[in-house]
């Protein structure tokens, strides 16, 4: 796993906890990796996403046999990623979205719960973006916002569940009624069933799509986790 250089606390079922897995998980901090420069519209600097195909290298040569990221933004080098290493690789649950719309067909509304929608772009979905996607942030939040942008040490989870469920509630409003919400936060993953219960969509997230098979296969278009 390639780690964003973090603190705040990682939850289960967060992909940065390895108790939300069911099998040993290595992991691997980019130093240069904070949030901010990483969760941006204009893009990963090229610099860094040299760091982080050495991190999936690296990663690689210890035994890993898939790699995937801690942050949704870096779906913009699923391509890049997938092509230059020898494994699967799932840079961002983005990468989801073929298989969600083929699972739910052409008419489904699907969402995306995203750490800030205002960041955001067409470029960090790796070429699975749409004009029908509707897209909704955790930036009005109290909690859980704040302690991903600021890097906090702590914060109160029964809060940050409280903000998850105000944000899909809102993408709820927006869409009417949804078939799908994907999370492009690995931050939201433990409330995925929070997100589930406010929305009454099935909700997809990269920790459930990596514990839910044995063998992932991929193409430099796109990752082929089973849904």
């Amino acid at each position: 796993m390639v780690l964003l250089n973090t603190r705040f606390p990682r939850l289960p079922g967060d992909i940065g906890n390895p108790a939300s897995f069911d099998r040993p998980v290595l992991y691997r901090r980019v130093a240069a990796a904070s949030v901010a420069a990483v969760a941006r519209p204009e893009g990963i600097e090229p610099a860094l996403a040299e760091a982080i195909l050495a991190a999936g290298r690296a990663l690689v040569a210890e035994g890993a046999a898939v790699i995937a990221t801690s942050c949704g933004f870096l779906g913009e080098l699923q391509a890049r990623l997938a092509a230059a290493l020898p494994v699967p690789v799932a840079a961002s649950a983005l990468s989801l979205l073929p298989q969600v719309r083929a699972r739910h067909g052409a008419a489904a509304r699907l969402g995306i719960l995203t750490f800030d929608a205002r960041r955001l772009t067409p470029r960090h979905f790796g070429g699975h973006w749409s004009e029908d996607l509707l897209v909704e942030g955790l930036e009005q939040g109290r909690t859980l916002y704040p302690a991903i942008a600021e890097d906090r040490a702590a914060f109160d989870p029964a809060a940050a569940e409280a903000d998850v469920a105000e944000a899909a509630a809102r993408l709820l409003a927006r869409a009417g009624r949804l078939d799908a919400v994907v999370l492009e936060c690995t931050n939201i993953g433990p409330y995925a069933a929070r997100v589930r219960a406010v929305t009454g969509a099935a909700v997809y997230d990269l920790v459930g799509s990596l514990r839910a098979q044995p063998e992932v296969s991929t193409t430099a278009q796109g990752t082929r986790i089973p849904c």
